[in-house]
């Protein structure tokens, strides 16, 4: 009888532990989920939004659920200058909008794709990296494997997104992204 319900305890847990490891990820796609302003439906069709916060200058991936910043900092820098661009990006207080770093090596390549096409009118604009295609490298907080002196850059060139080392002591583009994911609308 106590084999009996151990067996039924264990298959218990892991019905409860699949579901627990299932809910995350709806809670994750609600979280970054937007929705229309007065009809409150869901925008399915769009990857990319501006957002009003941050004082418009900045767009949430609907896919990553990252912010990232509308500011391009195309003229090159240290990394050392480019981490305190970020950190620096915003204002504080009680309505301001402090929390940008540089993004991580997935994250900044993420935005790489078709997506951009069509949102060439909203976006046009802001001169962002996957759509204007320059040959200007990024610095992202990604250590290059196996040299902890080089940084990953990422480059958005008109053939291709080429990813390579760059050492500390070179100079990179910088382009932010919040701290956090986004939260999404409540």
């Amino acid at each position: 009888m106590r084999a009996i319900r151990t067996y039924i305890g264990f298959k218990l847990g892991v019905a409860l532990g699949l579901a627990l490891s299932i809910s995350p990820l709806s809670a994750q796609e609600e979280a970054c989920g937007v929705v229309h302003k007065r009809t409150r439906d869901p925008l399915d069709a769009q990857r990319f939004f501006l957002l009003a916060e941050h004082g418009g200058e900045a767009f949430l991936d609907k896919q990553t659920c990252l912010v990232f910043s509308t500011k391009v900092f195309e003229e090159p820098v240290t990394i050392g200058d480019a981490m305190e661009r970020c950190a620096t990006l915003g204002q504080g207080g009680p309505y301001g909008s402090m929390g940008w770093q540089l993004p991580s090596m997935a994250e900044l390549t993420s935005l790489e794709g078709e997506s951009w096409k069509h949102h060439e009118g909203e976006f046009g604009q802001y001169k962002l990296p996957p759509m204007s295609r320059s040959e200007t490298d990024f610095w992202t907080t990604t250590r290059w494997p196996g040299d902890g002196n080089l940084y990953a850059t990422v480059t958005f060139s008109a053939p291709t997104t080429l990813v390579r080392p760059q050492d500390e002591t070179k100079k990179a583009g910088v382009w932010c992204v919040r701290a956090s994911r986004a939260t999404g609308l409540q």
